[in-house]
């Protein structure tokens, strides 16, 4: 039987491993290495029966027999060993929220058991922090594209931020500044414009996101003082 599964040209399935829970003979152990890690295929009665860290399926042989309950311990500590370094990767470009982690390792297929082990590591290990991540996001979307108090708390909502962190992270955000960051970036749109009409139409911008009405109207005259002094 052939038990060349090189995963070079394979796209990683959504399930993790097939376990079927059946032991019998050893009959392959194949090393596999794809774009996340590496692991080890392990055909029992030539049939893929389980996958395995690399450092487990060292210690079998092909031709000795494993029982059911050995196939479920590889099972469990495969799927504990690759939830972890998935996270870890996932982490790499950016900073996520434990909910974020979470569902992106559901998504991969990975049980729930392993997923909850995995986001409680990586949060004790200080990679996920709920607190910095929401004081991150707060400055990312300050730089580049200001939002209001209430869009970066539905944002933070949607990334599983609790409602007392959240709370606390928009706390210091200063809405005026803000409001005028924003309607500074459509500069060119307001010089149609004069007087009250601007006015009105910078009002009715910075509402739309989601800017309350006093902060809205005092930017609004701000914004036009500024265009008549210039």
């Amino acid at each position: 039987m052939n038990h060349n599964l090189s995963m070079e040209n394979s796209v990683e399935p959504k399930s993790q491993c097939p376990c079927d829970g059946r032991g019998g003979l050893i009959t392959a152990v194949v090393m596999e290495k794809n774009a996340t890690m590496k692991r080890a295929a392990i055909f029992v009665d030539d049939r893929l029966a389980v996958y395995a860290r690399p450092r487990d399926a060292e210690q079998l042989a092909v031709g000795h027999l494993i029982t059911d309950q050995t196939l479920a311990d590889l099972h469990r500590r495969y799927h504990r060993y690759g939830a972890y370094i998935q996270a870890i990767r996932y982490l790499g470009p950016r900073d996520r929220s434990a909910l974020e982690v979470q569902r992106h390792l559901t998504v991969k297929g990975w049980d729930s058991e392993a997923i909850g082990q995995a986001v409680a590591r990586v949060k004790q290990e200080g990679y996920v922090d709920d607190q910095k991540f929401s004081r991150k996001w707060i400055d990312y979307r300050s730089r580049t594209a200001p939002r209001s108090r209430m869009a970066i708390i539905q944002e933070l909502k949607q990334k599983g931020i609790a409602r007392e962190t959240i709370q606390s992270a928009v706390a210091t955000m200063d809405e005026e500044s803000l409001a005028l960051a924003c309607a500074k970036r459509k500069s060119r749109q307001w010089l149609r414009y004069d007087g009250a009409e601007m006015e009105q139409r910078i009002v009715i911008f910075l509402q739309r996101k989601g800017f309350p009405y006093p902060v809205c109207r005092k930017v609004a005259q701000a914004y036009a003082m500024l265009s008549r002094n210039d």
